[in-house]
């Protein structure tokens, strides 16, 4: 997989975690949970952002698709399910990051992966926090 395969795959899951976040936050049982979906959210649209401005640095077309994780959370039942299918999507991204190899990217590259993972790590504890 090319180093824009493996960015176009993370483009779609950060719209797919935009989407089911904007419901999540929509539906949430509480004022708390809202804010933190809004904010989980607002963390996924800067990484989209982000992800298409490298792709396009590296002068690759973004993809438009939207991962269907998105609806897989979405159709869970209850809130606490789709926390805990948003917590294992945030670990896969975590996990995809961990997979490009360091060589392939520049400074820049680097510097927004290495934010873009800890975001995530921290956003899956305060998922853990909130869901216990």
């Amino acid at each position: 997989m090319t180093l824009v395969d493996r960015m176009q795959e993370l483009l779609e899951a950060e719209r797919a975690g935009v989407k089911c976040l904007d419901v999540m936050a929509d539906h949430a049982s509480d004022m708390g949970r809202k804010e933190l979906f809004s904010l989980f959210r607002n963390d996924e649209g800067k990484f989209c952002a982000g992800l298409f401005g490298l792709l396009q640095a590296r002068g690759a077309v973004p993809t438009t698709n939207t991962g269907a994780f998105a609806d897989k959370v979405i159709a869970l039942p209850t809130e606490a399910e789709r926390v805990a299918l948003l917590v294992k999507g945030q670990s896969w991204v975590v996990r995809k990051i961990d997979e490009i190899p360091s060589g392939e990217l520049n400074s820049a590259e680097k510097a927004f992966f290495a934010d873009m993972r800890e975001v995530h790590v921290v956003n899956i504890e305060k998922c853990k926090r909130f869901a216990s």
